[in-house]
């Protein structure tokens, strides 16, 4: 810690040289207070004849004021001096930190929640409600370890099952994490899960010096503020953009790496985070490069390699995280029914009325699965708090809530400011035209990956004042060179994605840009996953008849039809293709239309839910589809999904109807249970046959054939990495000859640098092996 000062003075004779390596040598295993305290007599010896050029040397450096100056000058002895300094030096390392932490403190006391009055605070400690986070990722996991190679399992698309065991946010940079301290930790985690919840829990926790203690500091930065940066910058520059009270001293703690934490919130909110895989790198915090270049640097551990990283992020964008780095995977999984009942009641403080409300809830079986997730449970609360029950309409999805959120806002909004019939006409036109704007906005913004706007500009200049925006808009001020610039950006990323779908479903000729967006539907990564089921909730009748009356919007009876439409004929080209089919399965949902399902006929059923870990509401809404389509269903597949045979008892009637439903590392003692509820039986399949590798083959090839670009990634990263020895197969080469093929035509086609490096990488692996 006392590090940044003995930097500065250690180097000006040869003599404080040597005491400077024999201090350095020991800060890898030692705080910096602690060694400054154990070679105290030696640099006693050392420095007793520089004693006095070294006390102008930190004055003029202004690590030393005038009167420690002063204080030191007026001891007799040289050896007494060079004590008083130490004791000097000691006493400013311990206050930098607890400035520091002071800092940290004061921004993260306060829980941040998206209806929150102008000044209204929430204590973090109040409120804050334990997330559950468990060891593991799916689809990382699959990535970083060699998974679907040839002479495994037919079945597994992802390696042995993941431990659940949870967590806490103060054992994640600890042997809790594996056999030795992780230093790159990916937290993963779906829409309002609670990752940036958690990233605060930690910075409150190291502030109070309750947590985290073996880091001398954490620097927390966001993606949604380095979404600003447009220029080269270091990393040094980086750090002192909203540390600048660490300017004397930063070098010193980047020298001293291996007691400093970095956190990075948000990378799938990052404009570039499919650039950050890259190959040319940062190595000196001084040096300038790219944005993507410089943060890809560090999570690869070539800028401060001793560094401890922590990156949060939605699944969506995780395949574009530089795996080799990331020594942890973990995963939040949100509340529990217990955290649910305990959010209640601190949400709404008196435990009668929470408990009433938790009961409304707990009645209504979507309402209490959606609530596992805590930015959902905050606005089901909120809707609640608002209408002191739930609405005649129970909310029946998430874009249910959200709206009838909405509408409660405003309803309140218009009943505090009017007082005549005449206003209130008049106020509810004003919200109409303020939410409609407000939607334009977030859906342009989304469009090109911007989570933060300047004040500045015109379309924010026009919403900045309105109080109803203040509601959904949160304002901060970024310092540039020479002035001060207002930020803004949403609430939450999920209220900016219902806001963007609201204006596409109630503005005329939006729509039809959206139904032929071949962006949108087949290369976004699952970017547009959330928007997309908030827009079929949006256009569904009863969201429309509730828009309509309480909102002043026109009804879009046309674009609801269209999209019903189109979403039918898209899901039965899925089902006979056997694509993946989970958004289009919620899209679905949303209408909660039985009668639309009834529209759907496929010619055969291939349900494809590979490689993403399913959620509760994931599972419901599967169990949902399967229900309301009461016919053969061909294949179901739940490889890489995270399955439980808990969650496969759930799908039982529909488990009768499958001609083949496949998943993956059942463990012997669920084996049993499992052919209870299977129309055949249940069996592991081994390669002993050149008629079963011959089916295999077959599969893999429709499932990349299938696949988006994003997708197909995810499928060739586990399907290369093959010994020469396999290649003696007699229907090997075949496959690969055909795989290179779909590499280059899919590599031609795709206008994603990213995604377009990857395909090259795999064409040229693929190439090595055709020609062998």
């Amino acid at each position: 810690m006392c590090h940044f000062v003995m930097g500065c003075h250690l180097k000006i004779t040869e003599s404080m040289l040597v005491c400077s390596r024999l201090f350095l040598s020991f800060k890898i295993e030692n705080s910096c207070l602690s060694t400054l305290r154990q070679l105290r007599e030696t640099l006693v010896d050392r420095i007793e004849n520089q004693v006095d050029v070294l006390v102008e040397r930190l004055t003029s450096m202004e690590v030393f004021s005038r009167d420690d100056r002063e204080e030191v000058l007026c001891e007799n002895g040289s050896r007494r001096r060079v004590r008083k300094v130490l004791d000097i030096l000691d006493c400013k390392g311990e206050e930098l930190i607890k400035k520091h932490k002071a800092v940290l403190k004061r921004r993260s006391e306060s829980m941040l929640y998206y209806n929150a009055r102008h000044g209204e605070k929430m204590p973090f400690s109040q409120h804050y409600v334990n997330l559950l986070v468990v060891k593991g990722h799916h689809s990382l996991e699959i990535k970083k370890h060699e998974v679907l190679t040839f002479g495994q399992h037919r079945l597994s698309m992802q390696c042995k099952s993941v431990e659940q065991r949870i967590i806490k946010p103060s054992q994640l940079f600890t042997a809790a994490t594996g056999s030795q301290s992780a230093k790159k930790i990916l937290v993963s985690g779906i829409a309002g899960i609670g990752k940036t919840v958690l990233v605060q829990k930690i910075l409150y926790d190291f502030g109070r010096d309750e947590e985290h203690c073996n880091f001398d500091f954490i620097m927390h930065l966001t993606f949604r503020d380095l979404n600003l940066i447009s220029k080269p910058i270091s990393f040094r520059e980086l750090l002192l953009r909203k540390n600048s009270h660490l300017t004397k001293c930063i070098d010193a703690i980047l020298a001293n790496e291996s007691k400093l934490l970095i956190i990075l919130d948000g990378f799938d909110e990052f404009k570039y985070y499919h650039e950050c895989d890259v190959d040319v790198f940062v190595t000196d915090p001084d040096e300038k490069g790219e944005i993507a270049e410089v943060l890809s640097s560090l999570i690869q551990g070539e800028l401060l390699p001793e560094a401890s990283v922590l990156l949060t992020s939605r699944p969506m964008a995780v395949s574009h995280v530089p795996i080799g780095a990331i020594d942890c995977f973990t995963l939040i999984t949100g509340f529990s029914t217990m955290e649910i009942r305990d959010f209640f009641k601190k949400f709404f403080q008196w435990e009668k009325v929470a408990q009433e409300m938790f009961e409304t809830v707990q009645a209504n079986e979507f309402m209490l699965t959606l609530c596992y997730i805590p930015a959902f449970c905050h606005i089901v609360c909120s809707t609640l708090k608002e209408s002191h029950s739930l609405p005649t309409n129970t909310p029946r999805t998430m874009t249910d809530i959200y709206t009838q959120y909405l509408v409660a806002l405003l309803r309140t909004h218009t009943q505090a400011r009017v007082d005549t019939s005449l206003n209130k006409n008049r106020e509810k036109e004003e919200c109409h035209e303020i939410v409609i704007k407000l939607g334009k906005l977030a859906y342009e913004k989304l469009l090109n990956h911007e989570t933060l706007f300047y004040g500045s500009s015109v379309e924010v200049m026009e919403l900045a004042c309105n109080s109803v925006v203040s509601t959904f808009l949160d304002k901060t001020s970024m310092q540039e060179p020479g002035f001060t610039e207002d930020v803004y950006s949403f609430t939450h990323l999920t209220v900016q994605e219902f806001f963007a779908a609201l204006y596409c479903a109630m503005e005329d000729g939006v729509l039809p840009e959206i139904l032929l967006s071949d962006y949108i539907w087949k290369n976004s990564s699952g970017h547009w996953d959330l928007f997309l089921r908030f827009l079929s909730g949006l256009l569904s009748n009863r969201n429309q008849e509730l828009l309509s009356r309480s909102a002043r919007f026109v009804e879009q009876v046309d674009s609801g039809k269209s999209f019903c439409q189109w979403l039918l004929k898209d899901t039965e080209v899925l089902c006979e293709t056997g694509a993946y089919i989970l958004t289009h399965l919620h899209c679905l949902f949303e209408q909660q239309d039985d009668l639309l399902l009834q529209e759907l006929h496929p010619k055969e059923m291939h349900i494809n839910l590979t490689d993403a870990t399913l959620s509760t509401v994931d599972h419901l809404v599967v169990r949902n589809f399967l229900q309301g389509m009461q016919r053969t269903i061909k294949e179901l597949d739940l490889t890489g999904t995270g399955v439980s045979s808990e969650e496969l008892k759930n799908l039982q009637p529909c488990l009768s109807r499958c001609e083949s439903a496949i998943w993956n590392d059942v463990s012997k003692e669920e084996a049993e249970p499992l052919n209870c509820v299977s129309a055949g039986q249940c069996f592991t399949v081994s390669f002993t046959d050149d008629l079963m590798w011959e089916q295999w083959v077959q599969w893999v090839l429709q499932r990349c054939n299938v696949s988006n670009t994003d997708k197909l990634v995810t499928v060739l990263y586990k399907i290369c990495k093959v010994s020469v020895c396999d290649l003696e197969i007699p229907w090997a080469r075949g496959f690969y000859t055909r795989l290179l093929k779909l590499i280059r035509e899919r590599k031609d086609k795709c206008d994603e640098d990213d995604l377009r490096r990857k395909l090259e990488k795999f064409e040229s692996i693929v190439a090595t092996i055709v020609v062998l």
